[in-house]
């Protein structure tokens, strides 16, 4: 049963999970710094789209089926990591071959804005298997379970909003400041290099 105490407990824990650099914040980051506040909450919205995934997933009592098919969690692994290294090349490829000034930055791969921050979400499975380990510590086993579990996976993204959204702002003010310079493509190699390193991780991810 949820308490007060463990309300505050989950809510400091998440604003932890949320500060953790991650796919999210790189992807919100990246594309605010390139493309705009615009690009950065479509970003955003992807990646809330990706919260209520879950939040379904969690009210219809599907969450531990990734945990329980080893299967099913190595083929969502191994996609994820596949899918983070195919943006980190893209934007490798954008560092070393940058948009002529009269054109606007893009990076197609992978799909707009919206699409790579819900599809990253997505396939994230160490995402799910977080919430799997995490949330029966604070709302048991019962029948109000599932309800419970996503109030608390909404207050993470509630906060995760907060957080990215400010983060696409800076980024945004940074990015109009380097414009086209070198500083911004190594900003762009810097995030490509970051998102191979996340796919690294998520390559050797295990399930609990």
């Amino acid at each position: 049963m949820l308490t007060a105490q463990s309300l505050l407990a989950w809510t400091v824990m998440s604003i932890g999970l949320v500060l953790l650099p991650g796919p999210d914040t790189m992807l919100v980051a990246g594309h605010a710094a390139r493309r705009g506040l615009k690009a950065g909450m479509a970003a955003i919205g992807g990646i809330q789209l990706g919260g209520l995934f879950y939040m379904a997933l969690c009210g219809f009592g599907f969450l531990s089926v990734l945990n329980a098919v080893p299967g099913l969690f190595m083929a969502v692994k191994i996609a994820g990591a596949i899918y983070l290294a195919w943006l980190g090349l893209s934007m490798l490829r954008g560092a070393v071959k940058p948009s002529p000034a009269s054109e606007a930055p893009k990076l197609r791969i992978g799909g707009s804005p919206f699409t790579q921050g819900f599809i990253s979400t997505v396939l994230n499975p160490k995402v799910a298997i977080f919430f799997l380990a995490a949330l029966p510590q604070f709302v048991g086993t019962g029948p109000a379970a599932p309800f419970q579990g996503m109030l608390l996976i909404a207050i993470v993204y509630a906060l995760g909003f907060v957080w990215c959204a400010l983060l696409a702002v800076l980024a945004t003010k940074a990015g109009r400041k380097v414009g086209q310079s070198s500083a911004m493509r190594w900003f762009e190699g810097a995030m490509g290099v970051g998102f191979f390193g996340l796919a690294g991780r998520l390559a050797l991810a295990r399930n609990i």
